[in-house]
């Protein structure tokens, strides 16, 4: 009982840390912080890496718990119903992300156009996640997971339409070019 306990909560974090993350990266995107400092991409990243551990646990507990009759087949992929298809590709995408990330900041994956369009893939393992949830989850029917998940939606929606509609609207005030000073001598 108790990993079912585990599984189930460890899926909820997992889920909202990925909703912060998410938002926080749309938020560092739009350019909210003046000038962006490596604490805001920091808590950017330790909440996902927090999502990320969170999310292994929930699939270790769910591989090892009788009931939910995971094989280690199902976790690449293989003869996986397509509710829990959702989950496992979501995985295998929230594991690609840090190690993009690594990848870059050792300069063996130089192209930052590359990355940062891999880098969008972010949104699709938190739609992916919320899909599964609420697909798959045996909580999907309380009205504190509806809750969740609409919570969850309206921030993510929210903040992607600050970020692309209203945030592009709002142009850096133009600085003047820097006025000679008089020099002393004359």
């Amino acid at each position: 009982m108790i990993l079912w306990d585990v599984t189930r909560s460890s899926a909820f974090i997992a889920f909202a840390c990925y909703t912060v993350s998410v938002a926080w990266g749309i938020s560092l995107t739009a350019r909210s912080f003046r000038p962006p400092v490596a604490p805001q991409f920091d808590y950017h990243r330790f909440v996902a890496m927090l999502g990320l551990f969170a999310m292994l646990t929930h699939v270790g507990t769910t591989y090892f718990d009788a009931f939910a009759h995971i094989r280690l087949k199902n976790l690449v992929g293989v003869g996986a119903d397509w509710k829990i298809l959702l989950g496992v590709i979501a995985m295998w995408v929230a594991l690609a992300l840090p190690l993009s990330f690594h990848l870059k900041q050792r300069k063996i994956l130089v192209n930052q156009k590359f990355w940062r369009n891999f880098h969008y893939l972010g949104y699709s393992v938190w739609a992916l996640a919320l899909v599964h949830g609420m697909w798959q989850g045996s909580d999907t029917a309380s009205k504190w997971a509806i809750g969740a998940y609409g919570a969850s939606a309206m921030a993510i929606g929210g903040v992607a339409w600050w970020r692309w509609f209203e945030a592009p609207l709002k142009k850096p005030a133009k600085r003047s070019p820097a006025k000679p000073q008089p020099s002393a001598e004359a």
